[in-house]
């Protein structure tokens, strides 16, 4: 893999007489993929290990396109040819948005540790496709309509993948809370769910750990005509965890899900195949059009604040038409005057 061509590395000591402003470490100049791989060990403390994990892949892109650069020497014109770059090989917007947001993290501790005074990564340009418009993360965050909804209850069998998905809808669970589920914690009449763990990917190995945050931890109320599908899975999913799997490592996967979702809904003509997450963005929209206040959703959500929760609703036309009708009953109200 080709790397980004860079101005000459300046080497660390005095050329012409003035004091050298390259950052030193352990005697030489330090690169990208020197301070990358510092970054990186500091950052394990901060995060959760899933989240640390699922970063190698991002700092090996970076390492491997501009890693022999020098920390100092790194331009904003750089990063745009990165990222030019990236879209041209056939990276994913998805997958250059992350290199970007890797680099101002790894800029951002450079220019807090005085070894550069300006963050390069933050006057990058904002990412466009090749085409001149801006970019879309690859699977975009949609909602399901009310159609979908009802013909996704109607038709998805009655069985452990179907009731689950049921679930997803009614209940905003996300979908590593959903698979670490036990029968416990399913209220014995199916009137609530409890979320206190949830399924991580390590290493692409599914673990068991706590929730995304503190706020996840929530007991999640149930509607009255999905407590079949919540009762279904508590009596016949597994005794440990409701979805677990024979062998050493009983835990199910996020791909593993997703893959048996995508397979169910793509059986039934008139629904799209959104994401699973998408599920949540559902639930969250169908609240928000009940005129449900966003603070008592985001709490239903497991989201800390509501502004948060405002980025997973999607309003239908059916709400847009509601709201903008009251210019013409305003307009109705002055004519009458």
């Amino acid at each position: 893999m080709k790397s980004i061509a860079l101005p000459k590395n300046r080497r660390p000591g005095p050329s012409n007489g003035q004091i050298s402003t390259v950052p030193i470490l352990g005697g030489r100049a330090i690169t990208l993929s020197d301070w990358g791989d510092i970054w990186y060990a500091d950052y394990r403390s901060q995060v959760q290990p899933s989240t640390y994990y699922g970063y190698q892949f991002t700092l090996q892109i970076i390492k491997k396109w501009l890693g022999d650069a020098l920390v100092a020497d790194v331009l904003p014109i750089h990063i745009n040819l990165f990222m030019t770059e990236l879209m041209k090989s056939g990276y994913g917007m998805s997958q250059i948005h992350k290199c970007r947001t890797m680099l101002i993290q790894l800029f951002d501790a450079a220019e807090d540790n005085n070894l550069i005074s300006r963050n390069p990564a933050r006057r990058a340009k904002i990412v466009r496709d090749l085409d001149g418009s801006l970019t879309e993360p690859r699977y975009e965050k949609d909602a399901f309509t009310d159609l979908e909804v009802e013909l996704l209850r109607r038709d998805l069998p009655d069985d452990l993948l179907g009731n689950s998905i049921r679930l997803l809808l009614d209940t905003g669970l996300r979908v590593q809370e959903l698979i670490a589920l036990a029968p416990e914690d399913i209220a014995e009449d199916g009137s609530s769910v409890t979320v206190n763990k949830a399924i991580k990917m390590v290493a692409d190995i599914p673990q068991l750990g706590p929730p995304k945050s503190r706020h996840a931890y929530r007991t999640v109320p149930v509607p009255e005509e999905s407590r079949a599908c919540a009762l279904y899975l508590k009596h016949h999913g597994g005794q440990t965890l409701i979805w677990s799997l024979p062998g050493r490592n009983p835990y199910y996967s996020v791909r593993c899900f997703r893959r048996r979702y995508c397979n169910a809904l793509n059986r039934i003509e008139g629904v799209r195949c959104l994401p699973p997450h998408c599920c949540r963005h559902t639930y969250v929209t169908r609240l928000q059009a009940e005129g449900i206040p966003m603070e008592m959703i985001a709490h239903l959500a497991g989201h800390s604040n509501s502004t948060e929760t405002n980025a997973y609703a999607h309003p239908s036309m059916k709400t847009l038409s509601e709201a903008v009708s009251v210019l013409h009953k305003k307009d109705g109200d002055h004519a009458c005057a």
